[in-house]
């Protein structure tokens, strides 16, 4: 075997390791000697069948067209050439057909063509990338591999190893490779040397640890041992943050409000915990005092005056006003509708007086009577009127009693505008997510029968529409340490819509629930808006353009993200009693907000490790560069506060912490029954 044989046997090794087990003997039968500056080319005559002298020691045959062979006789001697036919190119020439440009590529190519009779080989799992692929000489492969054993032994050094176990984790690891750090493969992130491998992204080698390397960083979706982890080790997991389950944010805010002068009822709908005693009793209450809300609202609109002793608009004007919520459409008839007597709208009238009088203590004298009330008939009747569009009797000579009585209940009352008429409740499973289960129910005894794993919550009747459809808004935001408090808030988000236009006459959740798990499983309406996205999704940055088309767009900046960012704080600043503390731990959190006719957000859930998979358009446009954006703030901004933190601002840092921590959740009993209300009614 002479010189040039050996070291084209050499670069078939290495290019192909699939080969390796060929026998020598084949090779030294093809008297192939390829010189270095020839071109190879390959010519297919069309006309006739071109039969060459075999070799002595070998006859190679190639197979270029269905109807012939072409045997072809490699002359060691010679320069043979071939001219391709343009006009009758076969498939497998056309795949073969190259520029040939280097001395490499033309050995490589030359290599392939002796074994194209041999059955092609699996490609293994670590197959050679195609920028490897070209660094085929040992000694390129041998320079890689020294300089990637470097490159780990410098960040191990430098304490920039990371783990982690998100399937889809291109946009972080991306992020931190470009910052010198090296991803530790391991099926846990504290598995031994035995289980632990470093691999070069780029080119494929690998290095296999010797010793117990522990990661620096952490990211994680499960649940962290933080007793397992050393001081200096950094994940993002926080244990027992109770705000982000639907019965834990409700808890935390009503346990917080007693210690402070926040008033969460000012961008938390009110909530009921089925599990706890007395909270069953409490939404009764509620449910009945909303009613009499509905009932005095229901004069009012029916007599053609507001409570901004406004006329009430028209259809026609609301449905062009597309900011404008169309909760009180026309009511829909079920047959012959009775007449209602009078007497509820007294009956609501003393409901609403002694709740005014339970949040003031005051207007005492006012009170029509102290009489109890039959709440079982009130319900009733109420049913009437509002599902089934019965009148009532001689309404109109109540409207400046209800009237004076609404606007004193407005001025106490933060969420009386947006409980509507039709009193309708949103149910929701403590222990499930992505939507799943949640219904809007507007029957008492419905809502009653619901057992101790339910939360019962505030509907919202009254909501902002973007052409006449429901939408709600995701908020991401940053914590990266409680005590101090740190909270950072980014500053893009994005709009989930949903797939029908929004109506209270069905409480369908494909109508009423925005949760993207849910609208991407349904099919949009024919009769939705031409101007909604088809994918149920806009950026913020949308949503900012579409403010400024009606005439709104001073609302973003002065409204929406201020109310966004003060029901953050407070939340987050309820629920850090509860939290098990640890430094060098950080986590990303997803809020849900949803807005009322006059802009202001109200905070419905709050999402711990919220999804950030790229389904949309829209997320693929927000995921990757808020990535980068957290790793800034966790990583850079650490070595560096001066560094640039892209789109996170930070919105609150605990100015008086005095480094005494509580680790303990306050033993708080509250009662969230409305006081003195359950006692004037009877069942």
């Amino acid at each position: 075997m002479n010189t040039l044989t050996k070291r084209l046997w050499k670069c078939i090794s290495y290019c192909f390791p699939f080969r390796k087990k060929i026998k020598q003997e084949s090779l030294e039968k093809q008297p192939i000697e390829a010189n270095s500056e020839r071109e190879t080319s390959y010519e297919v005559n069309s006309e006739r069948e071109t039969t060459i002298e075999a070799n002595s020691e070998r006859e190679t045959s190639y197979e270029v067209n269905s109807e012939r062979e072409t045997t072809i006789e490699a002359n060691s001697e010679i320069e043979t050439s071939y001219e391709v036919n343009s006009e009758r190119e076969t498939t497998v020439e056309a795949k073969r057909k190259r520029e040939t440009t280097t001395k490499a590529h033309r050995k490589r190519k030359a290599a392939n063509k002796s074994n194209s009779t041999r059955k092609t080989a699996k490609k293994p799992n670590d197959a050679v990338s195609p920028e490897r692929d070209k660094l085929y000489c040992d000694e390129c492969v041998s320079r890689q591999k020294i300089c990637f054993e470097d490159q780990v032994k410098t960040s191990i050094a430098k304490k920039k190893v990371f783990w982690t176990d998100f399937k889809r984790s291109n946009d972080f690891e991306r992020g931190l490779l470009s910052r010198g750090w090296v991803k530790k493969i391991a099926p846990t992130f504290n598995a031994g040397p035995k289980k632990t491998v470093f691999r070069d992204p780029t080119y494929g080698h690998k290095i296999i640890s010797r010793y117990d390397i522990q990661p620096n960083l952490i990211l994680t979706r499960k649940r962290v041992e933080l007793h397992l982890l050393r001081e200096d080790q950094i994940t993002n997991h926080f244990c027992r943050v109770h705000a982000t389950s639907k019965s834990g944010l409700c808890k935390v805010l009503r346990q917080w409000c007693l210690s402070c002068d926040a008033n969460p009822h000012t961008f938390f709908p009110r909530c009921y915990m089925f599990s706890k005693i007395n909270e069953k009793q409490a939404f009764i209450d509620d449910f009945t005092m909303t009613a009499a809300c509905g009932i005095l609202k229901w004069v009012l609109r029916t007599n053609g005056k507001s409570l901004q002793d406004e006329v009430i608009p028209s259809r026609k004007e609301k449905e062009e006003k597309t900011a404008i919520c169309m909760s009180d459409a026309k009511i829909n008839n079920h047959g012959p509708a009775r007449i209602v007597p009078e007497d509820i709208i007294v009956t609501a009238l003393v409901v609403c007086q002694f709740h005014l009088y339970d949040l003031t203590h005051e207007d005492e004298d006012d009170i029509i009577c102290a009489g109890i009330v039959d709440r079982k008939h009130f319900i009733s009747d109420y049913y009437q009127v509002m599902h089934h569009g019965a009148h009532i009797q001689n309404s109109d000579k109540y409207v400046d009693y209800c009237h004076q009585l609404l606007c004193k209940l407005r001025r106490v009352n933060p969420q009386l505008d947006i409980d509507g008429e039709k009193n309708i409740w949103i149910s929701k499973p403590r222990n499930l997510s992505r939507g799943r289960g949640i219904r809007c129910r507007n029957d008492l005894k419905d809502i009653c029968s619901l057992g101790r794993e339910w939360v019962v919550e505030k509907y919202i009747e009254r909501p902002l529409l973007v052409y006449g459809t429901k939408f709600d808004l995701r908020q991401h935001f940053l914590i990266t340490d409680w005590y101090p408090l740190t909270i950072w808030f980014y500053k893009h988000s994005f709009l989930r819509f949903s797939s029908q236009p929004f109506t209270l006459e069905s409480l369908d959740t494909a109508t009423h629930v925005c949760n993207y798990a849910i609208q991407k499983k349904l099919k949009n309406a024919p009769n939705r808006h031409p101007n909604l996205p088809e994918e149920n999704m806009w950026h913020s940055d949308e949503f900012k353009e579409y403010l400024c088309t009606i005439g709104k767009e001073q609302v973003w900046d002065s409204i929406i993200i201020p109310g966004m960012k003060k029901a953050l704080i407070h939340t987050m600043k309820a629920t850090r009693e509860n939290v098990k503390y640890r430094k060098n731990s950080f986590d990303l959190f997803g809020s849900d907000f949803l807005f009322g006719e006059n802009f202001q957000p109200w905070l419905l859930e709050i999402q711990y490790k919220p999804g950030i998979t790229k389904d949309t358009s829209v997320m693929w446009k927000i995921v990757p560069p808020m990535v980068e954006d957290m790793l800034r703030v966790v990583i850079d901004y650490k070595d560096d506060p001066n560094c640039n933190v892209g789109g996170f601002e930070l919105i609150y840092k605990q100015a008086n912490y005095t480094g005494n921590v509580s680790r303990s959740a306050p033993n708080t009993r509250t009662d969230a029954r409305h006081p003195g209300l359950g006692s004037y009614f009877t069942s």
